[in-house]
């Protein structure tokens, strides 16, 4: 596994039929679907940009993606062609900065022999 970035894209492709550099192109131009409302929050804010003579855009975003109570921090670059068609470029940094998921155990009760 390369990084934290592979098995976050399992997950979300798995869970919510949509990969992490999908989520953060759309985060990055204004909000995730909704249908991961509740369960995915991104909040990114750019740094830097860098354009092209053809009319392309390299965009620079760093922020907090949070995924069921974990939170990762993240970088990206993401492409935009004169067209308006985006992509993202690359995932420089994802890394958990807050583990805040609960996990409820049942209690375990042993059987009292009845005497009668």
């Amino acid at each position: 596994m390369r990084d934290a970035s592979d098995a976050v894209d399992a997950y979300l492709t798995n869970r919510f039929g949509i990969g992490l550099e999908r989520l953060l192109a759309e985060a990055t131009s204004g909000g995730p679907a909704s249908a991961l409302a509740g369960s995915v929050t991104v909040a990114c804010d750019p740094v830097g940009a860098f354009d092209y003579e053809d009319g392309g855009t390299s965009a620079l975003y760093q922020g907090l993606l949070t995924i069921e109570g974990v939170t990762y921090r993240f970088r990206c670059a993401v492409f935009t062609d004169a067209g308006g068609g985006r992509f993202v470029e690359s995932v420089g940094e994802l890394q958990i900065v807050d583990w805040a998921v609960r996990l409820v155990v049942p209690s375990i009760r042993t059987a009292q022999p009845r005497t009668g």
